[in-house]
């Protein structure tokens, strides 16, 4: 509770030394219950637990208050674990979380009710990445998922040093060839990769050698005022042939993304994932204008549109 000392200005650390001015300011913590912000987490999409009534129970002596149910990586924990460098800084971070302000106006932290140790305990595991594999065998780290509406969206520093280190090139390549990692910037370049730059690169240091801005031919034209698309039902038309008026609509979207990317100072890299029998001949046309590398892609399925990805060289 030293720090919660420090916080208070006050710097003495005998017990016997406080006034009872300063042990009332200490140890009273004086919550508004309507000013707590810290809901439970769980890993079930349920709507009606986002709204819930707690301390319904007799030993709860009166002490109901409105909360909620949040998904896990709704929770500022997942927002701290993406952007720690190692455990003593996941510490910091966790201890310093508000989680309610006091009736006095005054930010309460986790550290203030005493839990920032138990946290980093319970959480101490959680800063070792998940290595998985594409299918192609591509090695990947999964780990770490903030909401970018929320958060900043975009997978942790921690997985993007470890990939940093390990990238390099295959037995036979060329002596010109270096290794390059892609980390995500969820939600396009207009959220995930200003999140990205504006506050993952600020606390890990690292800069990106370019950014890869991944769009489809059917989400194009979804963005140039295509019928609207609902889940199990047959596509439009649109959206399976060819449709230049439309895709070229859409294409203002994207280049919007091209844009907003060009003003942090780095390459601008185009994937088109596209789909069979899709001509890529307007597309080209159109991007050329932009200065940007254009890499089409060939898929099935994939609907994805505007995911960006930092590419990370090693230095």
């Amino acid at each position: 509770m030293l720090k919660r000392l420090k916080k208070l200005g006050i710097d003495k650390t005998n017990p016997n030394d406080l006034t009872p001015e300063e042990i009332n300011h200490f140890a009273r913590l004086d919550i508004d219950p309507e000013t707590i912000t810290w809901n439970r987490v769980l890993d079930t999409n349920d709507r009606f637990l986002r709204k819930v009534t707690l301390g319904r129970n007799p030993t709860e002596k009166g002490h109901e208050r409105e909360a909620g149910f949040d998904i896990a990586v709704a929770s500022e924990c997942m927002a701290v674990l993406a952007l720690t460098t190692d455990l003593v800084d996941m510490r910091e971070r966790l201890g310093n979380m508000v989680v309610a302000t006091s009736k006095r106006g005054e930010a309460i932290t986790a550290d203030d009710i005493g839990v920032g140790g138990a946290l980093a305990v319970l959480m101490k595991d959680t800063v070792k990445p998940n290595l998985m594999q594409t299918l192609e065998g591509t090695p990947v780290f999964v780990h770490a998922g903030p909401f970018a509406n929320i958060a900043h969206g975009n997978s942790s520093i921690l997985a993007d040093r470890i990939a940093l280190k390990l990238a390099g090139t295959e037995e036979g390549d060329s002596s010109d060839r270096v290794g390059y990692v892609l980390t995500e910037g969820g939600f396009g370049a207009d959220m995930g990769m200003e999140k990205f730059c504006n506050i993952k690169c600020r606390v890990s240091g690292l800069k990106p050698d370019a950014t890869v801005i991944v769009a489809t031919t059917r989400a194009l034209k979804m963005h140039g005022g295509g019928p609207e698309v609902t889940p199990g039902k047959p596509l439009a038309d649109t959206y399976t042939k060819e449709d230049l008026v439309t895709l070229k609509e859409g294409c203002q979207n994207l280049a919007r993304h091209i844009e907003n990317s060009k003003k942090f100072g780095v390459k601008v890299i185009i994937a088109i994932n596209r789909f069979a029998l899709v001509l890529l001949s307007y597309q080209i046309r159109v991007f050329v204008d932009f200065g940007t590398a254009l890499i089409p892609l060939l898929s099935s399925s994939s609907s994805v549109s505007r995911l960006s990805l930092p590419v990370l060289m090693p230095r």
